[in-house]
Parts: C-alpha cells; structure tokens; sequence
C-alpha cells in the first residue's frame, strides 16, 4: 500500500533527521504522497524563516518525488461523511479540521497514513496509520 506522509513526517525529514529521512526514503519505494493540506503546512514554514528563498529550494528538491494530492471533491464528501460521524459520537471535529481532510485524502487514495501523532487519527475508521519503526496497522 502507498503512503500518505503527515506534516510531521515531512518536516522531521526536511530538518535532517536521520531516522525521518531514512523512513521517506524506504517508503519512496513503495510510493509516497502528501495532501494539498501538508504542503501549505510546510510552506507556512517557508514564510515564517529568515531565510525562505533557501527553504523553498529544499522543499521543492525534496518533492520532486513527492506528487501533491489536491481535495477534491470525493475527498470533501469523504470528509463530511466522517466529521458528521465523528461528531455524532461526541468527538472533536472543529479542531481538527485538516487532520480530517488529511485523513479522508488518505482513506479516499488508499493510502497509509504516515505519522507519529497516532492520537490526532487513531479514531477514524477504517484509516491505516504508520508509524516509524512499525508496520502498518489500522
């Protein structure tokens, strides 16, 4: 199964963290992703540097490889279904809110969320995590 990478994992990796450069490596194998959600995560990182020209340049060098999955509609209504789910079982939807379009760009791509904040997603059904160092496991 091809992954879906968190902003977590992206900016771990984009820091230089070796475990974290290693994970998005060994999963570029198998296919990796991001969200139009983890892109302008990362980006808000580029506009708040003293330097953005340079960390644009890093970005961009370091999604060659990484296709951008924009929402689109079937992602909306996957997002929906599930904040109107979620909400009705009496759990945050509000402050969540791109978690759960991250979550459903994964469920509605079949991909594995690659994370570490596994709490932000653990209640979502049918959505596969990953976590560094782990299996996939849903």
């Amino acid at each position: 199964m091809p992954y879906l990478l968190d902003s977590d994992q992206c900016i771990y990796a984009l820091s230089g963290r070796a475990d974290a450069v290693e994970l998005v490596d060994r999963l570029l194998t198998d296919g990796c992703a991001i969200s139009v959600i983890t892109y302008m995560e990362i980006y808000q990182g580029i506009v708040r540097t003293a330097e953005p020209d340079q960390a644009l340049l890093q970005v961009q060098r370091f999604l060659q490889a990484i296709p951008i999955i924009p929402i689109t509609t079937s992602i909306a209504e996957r997002c929906a279904a599930l904040r109107q789910q979620l909400k009705e079982q009496g759990k945050r939807v509000n402050s969540r809110a791109l978690d759960l379009l991250n979550a459903a760009t994964a469920l509605t791509h079949d991909l594995a969320l690659v994370t570490n904040n596994l709490e932000d997603y653990s209640d979502i059904p049918g959505l596969v995590l990953y976590r560094a160092a782990e299996e996939p496991s849903s």
